[in-house]
Parts: C-alpha cells; structure tokens; sequence
C-alpha cells in the first residue's frame, strides 16, 4: 500500500478537531425485552457528503503511521460495512459481519499513550483495525496490550463499542491510558461528548435537583446523554418496534441541519437502517446481501442514494471526488493542497488478498 504524504494527516485532523458546536455526535446501545439489540449513531458535522463502504476479509492491510512509529501490517478477518468520509481505510464508524459496532466522537480531554513497544495506528484507522480483527468488545478491549492509538494523533476521540454478544463499552483515553466502562461501570450505554463520567455526574446531578451551573459544551453533550439514557431506559413495547425507537431517540438528540447522518446498527438482524440530512428516507442495508470474500469488488455507494442497488466499485475518481467536495464545502479545508487531495484518494485501492 502506498504512503501518504502528511496531507492525509492534515485532513483527518480537521476534519474532527472542529469547534465544538460542529461536532456534537451521539451514541447509544439499547435492546428490547426479547434481547433484540441495536445501536444508534448521529453524526453532526459541517459536510454530510460520504460513502458506505464495503470492505473484504483476507486483505492485507497496511498502518499509515509517521515515523518514529514503526509500520506493520495485518489481514483482516472480516468483512465490514463502513461509512467513510475521506477515502478508504478511515471509516468515522460501521459493523463488521460478527456484529461488532465501533463508533466515534469527539472527544476534547483525551490524551492517547506516549510511544512505547506496542504498534501504533492512527485514530481512525484504528477502528478499521478492530472491524477487521475483532468480534467482540472484550477482543477490542484486550488489543490494547499490543496495539495503541498513536500519540502523532491529535484528534481527540473516544468511542462507543457493541457487540452481538450484548456486551457494550464506552473506550477512552486518559493521561495516556485506555479508560474502559463497561458492566456494572456503565449503568448507561450511551455517550456523547463529554468524558462518560462527566455526563454521568451530570445526569445525576440533575435528576437530584442540583442547581449546579454547567459550562455550555457540557449543557450540551451530557445533556444529549442524559435524553437519550433516559428514553432508553422508558422504552416499552407499546412504543412500537426498537429500530423505529432507534430512531426516535435519534432525532431528540440531533442538532438541526448540523446532524448530517442517523444511523440504527440492528446488530442481532445484522442490518444497517440510516438516513442523511439531505435525504431522510430511511434505507436499509442487509449483511447477507454482499460478498466479503477476498475476491469481491470493492464496492461503495453515495450515502444519499435511493438506490441501494448502485454500489459501484471503489475508485480513484470517486474518492477524489468525495475528497474535493467535502473539502470545497467546508471553509477550513478550502485551502487543502491538490497533491494532498490526490494522494489521499489513492490510499487504500491497491490492497491486495491474502492468496
């Protein structure tokens, strides 16, 4: 796989380090009373342009890491269904064909480990890793005894992860640390923006009738927490079928036109339900309709089509297309160099299988 410039850097990093109004993503996993599991996704953000993405088992892959972080490679496991921004290989979230979900926001306090023995991946890149390898959170959580984000990584992220087992778990980063809640340590599954303790202490502080004062951000993205933990927690059958909930918890916690994507994961059909900003049809996408098989084409397909039959093959044009777009759509990546657009629109279409 061929090496980027630093421009792919570039982008990544501002496509997420925005302020704080910008990006106001949510996340949550609830299941009804027959065990039925989903997981739901707002993505807020200036550009709602993007791709779903599906990508193969049996590729080997290759980090994109800057030096002193030394490469290395792995072949993916498994197939997966992604929603991509800026190009292969760096999905913002998506559900592998174990059921795993991994999904991001932003996240303003997290510190990602100093450089050490462990390999090293850049943030984004990271969550294509675990939607390669790993069928279970425990799988994630247990990566980071030999895997970590790297400290060249400035965007700030946190994440929430579900799986088809039922076991879900907030992942963050403190004083260089993955900080997990999960269990008994997550009476909640949702997260926001804020640390989940921050969110946590400010759901209870309200419930109690604390007149505490709370900055504006944490008002904000703990106050997303506390609605949608608290419909979470009011869910009854008689409130009609949870993919359909899903989506009402969704559009409580959406912020207007800067929400540009609403995704429910069904993990235990294994389907995807989403609808954009632009298009609010909701469309539906089911695992077993795709070949993940190494041989596959890699196919994508604009994330506000109609026609889910339309998945096209992955390709130089479409992702500098993409890449152009959202930069041209967004006033701080106007001034993002052609070469740096080029050179990311090529990153990841010349994989290649195992055999």
């Amino acid at each position: 796989m061929k090496n980027l410039p630093a421009g792919l850097l570039i982008v990544i990093l501002l496509l997420i380090t925005q302020p704080f109004d910008a990006i106001g993503c949510t996340t949550f996993c609830m299941k009804d009373n027959n065990g039925h599991l989903i997981f739901g996704r707002n993505f807020d953000f200036p550009s709602g342009l993007g791709y779903v993405e599906i990508n193969h088992r049996s590729q080997i892959k290759a980090a994109h890491i800057a030096p002193p972080e030394k490469p290395f490679s792995w072949i993916s496991k498994y197939g997966s269904i992604s929603f991509n921004q800026i190009g292969r290989e760096f999905p913002y979230g998506g559900m592998n064909e174990a059921g795993l979900v991994v999904e991001q926001m932003w996240h303003q306090d997290a510190k990602y480990p100093e450089m050490d023995d462990r390999k090293a991946l850049t943030e984004l890149q990271w969550i294509q890793y675990q939607l390669d390898n790993a069928a279970t959170v425990d799988e994630v959580i247990a990566s980071d005894s030999w895997l970590r984000i790297s400290f060249t990584s400035t965007a700030t992220l946190h994440f929430l992860v579900a799986d088809a087992e039922g076991k879900v778990a907030t992942i963050e980063f403190t004083d260089g640390k993955m900080n997990v809640h999960t269990g008994s340590k997550l009476p909640y599954a949702a997260l926001a923006n804020c640390s989940y303790e921050t969110s946590l202490d400010y759901k209870l502080k309200k419930e109690i009738g604390n007149t505490e004062s709370f900055a504006a951000w944490t008002e904000n993205s703990s106050g997303r927490f506390k609605t949608a933990a608290d419909m979470m927690a009011s869910w009854s059958p008689d409130k009609g079928h949870i993919v359909d909930y899903g989506f009402s918890v969704l559009e409580q916690v959406a912020q207007g036109d800067a929400t540009q994507w609403s995704i429910v994961y069904d993990i235990t059909e294994k389907k995807i339900y989403y609808r954009t900003n632009t298009n609010p049809q909701i469309r539906s996408l089911n695992f077993n309709d795709f070949d993940y098989a190494c041989n596959g084409e890699a196919l994508r397909l604009d994330i506000h089509s109609n026609e889910i039959s339309l998945f096209l093959p992955a390709d130089f044009s479409g992702s500098y297309k993409l890449i152009s777009d959202v930069c041209n759509q967004v006033e701080f990546l106007k001034g993002l160099p052609e070469e740096a657009r080029i050179a990311t629109a090529q990153f990841g279409l010349d994989i290649k299988c195992e055999n």
